[in-house]
């Protein structure tokens, strides 16, 4: 009976490690995730590009034909350049899904370049959906903005993945200092 007792608590406590273990990795992978998001959204850029056939693109766009699966994509600033390579400070980027992979895409220049080799931030991902807030305060599915420099103010990715309970992430777009509508004086 005592090796009994003793052999079902080595399981329990073994099992509960492992279960302590997947959810650490669960929070860390989350959490790496959402720091490259926020760190990239919050330097996002109101700056269009030229793709590689010289067609300008808008400052943010929801697709792209070029990098098939794309979800957003934008120009940031910050790109640091510890090799002094000779680059902007600038780095167009862009958030895909390929297969069951969040991935992050970088371009070496922002006009007319090819993209660099994609990054795998997450796998198992089963579906990725993002909205959009525009300057009204309204989401939407789907960001077509008028003005080609226009940037969200804010994105809200769903992610689930697999056997997982849906993932909802906010994260303001952009320095978030845009001028206020000024009151017109009528006197």
């Amino acid at each position: 009976l005592i090796s009994v007792a003793g052999v079902t608590l080595l399981r329990s406590g073994s099992d509960t490690q492992i279960a302590v273990k997947d959810r650490l990795e669960d929070v860390s992978r989350t959490n790496r995730l959402s720091n490259a998001l926020e760190s990239d959204l919050a330097q996002a850029m109101a700056r269009s590009i030229r793709d590689a056939s010289g067609q300008p693109v808008p400052a943010f766009i929801q697709s792209d034909t070029t990098t098939p699966g794309t979800l957003f994509g934008f120009v940031r600033g910050g790109w640091s350049n510890f090799d002094e390579a000779p680059r902007a400070g600038l780095q167009r980027v862009a958030y895909t899904l390929d297969g069951q992979a969040l991935k992050r895409v970088g371009w070496p220049m922002l006009d007319g370049a090819a993209p660099d080799e994609a990054a795998t931030l997450v796998e198992n991902v089963s579906t990725a959906e993002v909205r959009f807030r525009d300057e009204a305060g309204e989401w939407r599915s789907d960001w077509t903005a008028t003005d080609a420099n226009a940037l969200p103010r804010a994105i809200e990715l769903r992610l689930t993945f697999a056997g997982k309970p849906e993932q909802r992430m906010l994260f303001l777009v952009g320095p978030q200092t845009r001028p206020k509508p000024q009151p017109v004086d009528e006197g």
